[in-house]
């Protein structure tokens, strides 16, 4: 299922896959209107934690959402825990909106 603008509200979205997921968010209309996001420019910040612990197969990649942009990696892997691991496990995102139905999503780190 889509990440809901409810689900974005909440500023913490958890997902624990037990296989890749691709994950869209909601609509940049129904974003813009469940966050608020009156006039162009305003902006909504969120993370995504993906709780699945190390091994491949695991990852969430964000796309799709009608109306939505992403600039920046939509890949969020599962968290590893060794020494040299470059996974943290979590993304953060900024939604800005560009138009009353357009939305940008940054990642942030």
């Amino acid at each position: 299922t889509a990440i809901s603008a409810a689900n974005i509200a909440t500023g913490l979205i958890t997902c624990t896959p037990t296989t890749d997921r691709v994950k869209a968010l909601d609509t940049a209309a129904n974003i813009v209107s469940g966050l608020g996001l009156s006039t162009n420019g305003d902006s909504f910040d969120f993370t995504i934690m993906n709780l699945a612990a190390g091994g491949s197969a695991l990852d969430i990649n964000l796309s799709g959402g009608t109306g939505i942009t992403y600039v920046g990696n939509v890949h969020i892997s599962a968290y590893e825990s060794t020494d040299l691991a470059i996974a943290t496990g979590s993304a953060q995102s900024r939604l800005r909106r560009t138009g009353a139905e357009a939305v940008t999503c940054y990642r942030i780190s």
